[in-house]
């Protein structure tokens, strides 16, 4: 009767119109109110944050899983995300985590009387992810390149002083974002205006 107990509270922390969560999203959930019951540092914050929903992506040998949270907890997400990633990648074998906010691409207005509002247009919510991602890094810069058979390339550069940070999960960003965009994109470092490779 505990477990179901725990079980039960646990679901809280997913969102309330997620009637029937996967295993993987009820896992999550309770290894987050486990967090949230057992670490001082994390049970305050996490107190009225929950979470949208739980994906799982290939990388190379191994998986990933990407946290989807509401847009109005950004900053406070932000705030903890560094000690609540190395915990729940502690607590899932070493698998990758990475938190993402939930944003809506908007339609296209099908009269020009109607405009889009900038935050919901495709390449916005793109950028936003990619910034998610990468989070706590910042993106520092931004090539494009485009071949004369159309294909585009986008290169970012992340800040040189969290390369011992985030290389080595480098290819799981990048997994992560063409599984969500469809873009490729390639990571480096730049730092004091000279490129790091």
């Amino acid at each position: 009767m505990a477990t179901s107990a725990t079980t039960l509270a646990a679901r809280k922390k997913l969102k309330k119109s997620n009637r029937n969560p996967s295993p993987l999203e009820d896992e999550v959930a309770q290894a987050i109110f486990d967090l949230e019951v057992n670490n001082k540092n994390l049970k305050t914050p996490l107190t009225n944050l929950y979470i949208n929903t739980v994906k799982e992506v290939e990388v190379a040998t191994k998986k990933a899983l990407v946290i989807f949270f509401p847009l109005r907890f950004i900053r406070k997400f932000h705030k903890i995300q560094r000690q609540l990633v190395s915990e729940l990648e502690k607590k899932f074998g070493g698998k990758q985590v990475v938190m993402i906010a939930q944003r809506k691409i908007a339609r296209k207005p099908k009269s020009n009387l109607r405009k889009v509002q900038r935050s919901r247009t495709m390449q916005s919510v793109h950028d936003a992810i990619l910034e998610d991602i990468t989070y706590p890094s910042d993106i520092v810069g931004r090539r494009t390149r485009c071949h004369p058979d159309g294909q585009k390339v986008i290169r970012i550069y992340l800040d040189g002083a969290e390369k011992d940070r985030t290389e080595n999960r480098l290819d799981v960003f990048q997994s992560i974002y063409k599984k969500l965009t469809g873009k490729d994109v390639k990571f480096g470092y730049m730092k004091a205006l000279q490129q790091i490779c």
